[in-house]
């Protein structure tokens, strides 16, 4: 699934929050533009939960955890990656790349600096820059089935 523009990023986030493929179905919806919420705490959902914090020095963390019903319906064996990212409304380079670990694994990482798909020179994220992470998680130990997870936020206050 290609998104190219920001306006066809927040159609297809506002149509489909987080979606099971295979053998496990479920649609969300994302929040109206005016009222999209912190990067901050824990974001639930029947795919994953997902729980951000802004680090003193301006770095931003997740945790990405998949549910007992994900870990079910996809199996043990799961591949986590992130084909897609969005600050402000400008593509940028995923910062995130796959992994392939038990589906229990805390998938986490961070961002700090990014880089524009295109640009090649590196931007900070700054307070109340909006984000949207596309998360794809493939099952290993069910070829068939797999899910991904969306999240659009804005970068709190270190």
């Amino acid at each position: 699934m290609a998104i190219r523009t920001a306006i066809r990023r927040t159609t297809t986030l506002a149509l489909f929050s987080s979606v099971f493929l295979g053998s496990l179905t479920g649609t969300g919806v994302a929040a109206p533009a005016a009222s999209v919420p912190q990067c901050k705490g824990v974001f639930r959902h029947a795919v994953s939960n997902v729980k951000f914090a802004r680090m003193p020095n301006g770095r931003l963390t997740w945790s990405f955890n998949l549910t007992a019903t994900a870990k079910r319906n996809l199996g043990s064996l799961v591949n986590v990656s992130m084909p897609q990212a969005f600050v402000s409304g400008h593509e940028i380079n995923p910062p995130y790349g796959p992994h392939t670990r038990s589906s229990s694994y805390d998938f986490h990482s961070s961002i700090k600096s990014y880089q524009r798909k295109g640009s090649g020179r590196n931007f900070t994220i700054k307070t109340n820059d909006e984000i949207s992470f596309f998360w794809l998680i493939k099952s290993i130990s069910h070829p068939r089935s797999g899910a991904y997870r969306t999240i659009t936020c804005k970068v709190p206050s270190a």
